[in-house]
């Protein structure tokens, strides 16, 4: 390979590089300081697709809200725009269901859009705060329908045993898009950049074509028809 083709691949590859660990699981973790991120402090209309039979499996099979698990996996679905990974269970079974399936990363760690997972109840983080502490929404079975909460011992929680976070939160990017970057070969990795048979201004470091913009975008497009429509 000459020198010419060798500086020619090397922004691409690094572009490619930046783009993968960006989608990757290990490095897509929500922080505090996402300023993507939107914190729900009000309860959820009971009409919104992601906490009804629409979209809910909870509500869907009988144990809507209050139900901190119905909560949990609509507030997921929301975040996200896309069906949480989770295939059901009880409070008590998500860290561990989690865990075997691989469905997301997780840890000890507190991150906003994380779901935190006790021996009988989970809850989505909010916020981090600067001191520490932790705030929280979420759905009691039973009991109150939605509140918010601030802990500087997540342990303390009505006394139940903490298990840890599941990293939920994917910042906007779909299960489907983001398995397509990490599986891209690097010979194949232009089919995910623009024709740079155009003026610089135009385009910007990276972006993806027309027809993966609407690939991305086909499950949250459907949901944001059922909101708006």
């Amino acid at each position: 390979m000459n020198k010419n083709k060798k500086l020619l691949m090397l922004p691409i590859a690094i572009v490619f590089t930046i783009i993968v660990l960006t989608a990757s699981p290990l490095f897509a973790l929500a922080s505090d300081d996402d300023e993507g991120y939107v914190p729900r402090l009000t309860a959820p209309d009971s009409s919104i697709p992601y906490y009804s039979t629409e979209l809910n499996w909870y509500h869907q099979t009988g144990t809507p809200m209050p139900n901190c698990v119905a909560y949990a996996y609509g507030r997921i679905y929301e975040m996200n725009g896309e069906k949480p990974l989770i295939p059901g269970g009880n409070a008590g079974e998500w860290y561990g269901m989690n865990q075997r399936g691989g469905y997301y990363p997780y840890g000890q760690e507190p991150k906003v859009g994380a779901v935190a997972c006790w021996s009988r109840h989970v809850a989505i983080v909010e916020k981090v705060n600067k001191d520490g502490s932790v705030t929280i929404s979420e759905s009691h079975w039973g009991g109150t329908y939605f509140d918010v909460r601030t802990y500087q011992d997540m342990s303390s929680h009505f006394g139940q045993t903490f298990y840890g976070y599941i990293y939920t939160y994917n910042h906007g990017m779909t299960t489907q898009f983001r398995n397509k970057l990490i599986n891209a070969k690097k010979e194949t990795n232009t089919q995910y950049k623009q024709n740079t048979n155009v003026a610089p201004s135009d385009v910007g470091e990276f972006s993806i074509t027309n027809l993966d913009r609407e690939a991305q975008s086909d499950s949250t497009d459907n949901l944001l028809d059922r909101l708006f429509s």
